[in-house]
Parts: C-alpha cells; structure tokens; sequence
C-alpha cells in the first residue's frame, strides 16, 4: 500500500479557504465581495500596457456571410451599447446609403471622436471618409505575396507608392491613420517591414497585424511570419511605426488566444496596445476574436477593470437580434447555457458552493443562474428549482418534493421523454403535488 502523508495542514488550510470563500460567496450577488473573492481564488498578472478595444462588428461583423444587414438605428443602437460598455474605438463600413446614414446618427449621439472609417488604398475612400466627417481611418491593404497575386502584373514597387500616397493623402487632410497590413503572418518580413517603416514616415500612428486567415501562432518562440509574440517585438525593435493592433481570425480556433499572446508580448514593449475584435465573434468565415472574450480574458487574468461588464449580455442578445445570427447555447459568457446546469452533480456543486462550477457569477455580465429540470437532474436541483420559484427555503424531505421526484423520474424511466421540462410544464407539476395554487 503506498504511503499515505500527514494531511492534517492540508486540512486546515483547506478548511480555513473554504471558510473564507464561503463568507464571501453570497445568494445576492456583490461586486465588492465577489472582487475579494477572485483576488483569493485566481492569480492576476498585471501587464504593463494599456489594452484599447477598437471593436470592429459594424465592418468585420457585417461582412458574416448570410447576416441580416441591420437598420441604421440598429446599427447606432449598437454603436452606443459599445461606446457604454467602455470600447475606446468603433470601426465602420461607410459605402452603402444605409451605412452612412448610421454614421450620421452616430455623430448626433456624440459618437464622432470613437469612430473610425474603414479604407482601401486609394483617395477616394479617404475622400468619402472626410466627408462624413471621421477623425481618423483604417487604410487597408495586403502585405503578403499571396494576397498581392490580386494585383499580378503591378510592380512592388508601384503597389508601396499607392500605399504610401494613401497615408500622406489622409494624414495631410488631418485623419488619424492606422494602417492595415492584411495577411500579415504570411509575409515576408523584410517586405513588410519596408511598408510599415514607409507608412510610419508618410505618418501612420498605429500598424495593425492582420491574421487574415487564422494562422498566426502565439507561442513566444514561434519564428516569423506566423508567430505573433514574434511579430509584435520585430516591430518594436526594427520599424517607427508609433502603436500596434492585433487583429486575429478565427479559422483554426485561435483568435483569442493570439489576441491575448500579442497583449501579453506587447506589455512592457508599448504603453498602449489596440485589439480589433467583433462582438460574439462575427465575421468573414470563422469569425474573429470576440470583444467579450478578450475584455473577460484581460479583466480575469490580468485585472483590468475599465470596462461595464454588465452590459456583455443585453449587447449579445441586441446584436444576435438586429443581425438575425444565431447565438450558440453554449458561447462562453453570454450564451443562453453559459450559466444553466441540469446535471445532479453540478447542482450539487452549486447549491454548496456556486463558484464550483461558475467560474465568475453570472450577474458580473449581466447573465442569471438557470437551473434546468431534466434527466440528470437529482434531488438537490428539482430542490434548488422549486426554491428559485417559490422564493423561499424548501425541506428536504418535504413530502410533496419527494412526490415530484418520483413523478420525474417515472417520466424519463418509464415514459421515455428525452427532453426537459419547460417553466411550464415545471409550475404544472409544482400544482400537481401542491407546491402552487
């Protein structure tokens, strides 16, 4: 038999955590205590650098294939929820009649100095930006031998001379620039090196990483082009450009954590460093990081609290509705099962002690706890549930909860249902065994 430790300081450590976890774990939800909590259960870093979200879902977002392109109120609607939320800077498509009469609202609702217009490499994007009256703009173009196969008979050349001509053309008519460097991690460095150090001399503020199709790699030691930590010191070390953005697709599942890779290489590198994320994740064919994800990612790693967390929820459910996506049960944070448990040993969990299986509490992000009646479910939830809708403590060995128990599980044992209990059909039950009038 192997040999077993003296556990008795484990215990009381253990016992003295738990003592103090459960103090602090209320049934009403409380920011301060929760802050005490998190402090004792998770480690934070802080980082050396600003994170300045520049959400991209009124542009990136809208181009989803199959989408419901969404009214200009909806779209100004949903500008606002950002601007509410604490995002520092909106990026917006502009060439339709319907984008431009967002952007209008936009201005009317104090929005202009956050917004950013989105451009190719030619005057008369900057041109229509000036128009409708845009601070500062995106200038985008490809970086990489293969994107620039578009323009196969141009010389190199000629293509950095348009590019270059573009940024002053902006800079000089008082636009802010951030120029992007599309399909950044499959370029030659040398090349791309040469655009960003001639865009950083024609004027350009920020150059953003593009990550066009998901590539990018977020281990530090990774080599150029793909690998981001990589890419975001080369440019410290061998370009002028003043800031950096991140802006990392989807395709292989990376998004997030190449995002917050080129967050953590750039503290201490930068002292701000910008995100260009979408809300829920929308875009070109997978997708892009999420705002949600890397604002919780940044908030629960490394503390940064600059942002209204409440609002993560109402903001996912406002633009699933306004763009006729469909949000997943099970998207982290804000999906509608992100804080449901059915299962009997969860809701164990939960009864006991809710951080158990609820990483943060739900209210943080304007979520609720939803304790779903089904074929795993066991004595402590159909308890927890009749609880949550009587609003008052119920005896375990009430007889009319073990009257309901039973009715339950005859229902999947020898009737064969396979699904759950709506709130319905639940308070139907509840006035079978005389729990409701």
């Amino acid at each position: 038999m192997a040999k077993i430790s003296n556990y008795q300081n484990f215990e009381e450590k253990r016992r003295k955590f738990l003592s103090f976890v459960r103090n602090l774990s209320n049934k009403t939800f409380n920011l301060e205590e929760w802050e005490k909590l998190k402090k004792e259960v998770y480690y934070c870093k802080p980082l050396n650098v600003d994170v300045i979200v520049d959400d991209t879902t009124l542009r990136e977002g809208l181009q989803m294939a199959e989408l419901t392109t969404p009214t200009p109120t909806d779209m100004c609607k949903i500008a606002c929820l950002l601007r509410d939320i604490g995002v520092e800077r909106i990026e917006v498509i502009t060439y339709t009649k319907s984008d431009q009469e967002a952007i209008k609202m936009m201005h009317d609702e104090g929005l202009g100095d956050m917004l950013a217009g989105w451009c190719r490499a030619n005057k008369n994007d900057v041109d229509l930006a000036l128009k409708l009256d845009f601070k500062q703009v995106g200038i985008s173009h490809p970086v990489s031998y293969i994107h620039l196969e578009k323009w196969h008979d141009e010389k190199l050349e000629k293509i950095v001379e348009n590019i270059v001509s573009s940024v002053e053309y902006a800079v000089n008519h008082g636009l802010t620039v951030f120029f992007h460097g599309e399909d950044s991690t499959r370029a030659d460095w040398d090349f791309e090196k040469n655009i960003v150090n001639a865009v950083a001399e024609a004027g350009a503020s920020v150059y953003r990483i593009c990550d066009t199709v998901g590539i990018g790699v977020s281990d530090p030691e990774a080599p150029l082009p793909s690998g981001i930590p990589a890419k975001v010191r080369k440019l410290k070390e061998e370009t002028s450009i003043p800031y950096l953005e991140i802006h990392a697709h989807d395709d292989l599942g990376n998004a997030v954590e190449n995002t917050m890779a080129a967050i953590r290489a750039a503290s201490g590198l930068y002292d701000k460093f910008y995100v260009s994320t979408t809300f829920l994740g929308i875009g070109d064919r997978a997708g892009n990081a999420e705002t949600e994800k890397i604002i919780m990612n940044c908030y629960m790693h490394h503390n940064i609290k600059k942002w209204n967390l409440s609002l993560l929820r109402y903001t996912a459910n406002y633009i699933a509705t306004a763009l006729n996506y469909y949000l997943p049960l099970n998207k982290a944070i804000v999906g509608d099962a992100a804080f449901q448990h059915e299962s009997g040993i969860h809701l164990h969990g939960i009864k006991i002690l809710p951080i158990t299986y609820e990483v943060f509490p739900p209210e943080l992000v304007g979520q609720k706890r939803r304790i779903i009646i089904g074929r795993r479910s066991g004595k402590h939830g159909i308890q927890m549930k009749i609880e949550e809708k009587l609003g008052k403590p119920v005896d375990e060995n009430d007889p009319r909860l073990l009257n309901l128990i039973q009715i339950i599980r005859e229902k999947y044992s020898n009737e064969g249902r396979r699904f759950a209990f709506t709130e319905d059909e639940f308070n139907e039950l509840l006035k079978r065994v005389g729990f409701l009038a």
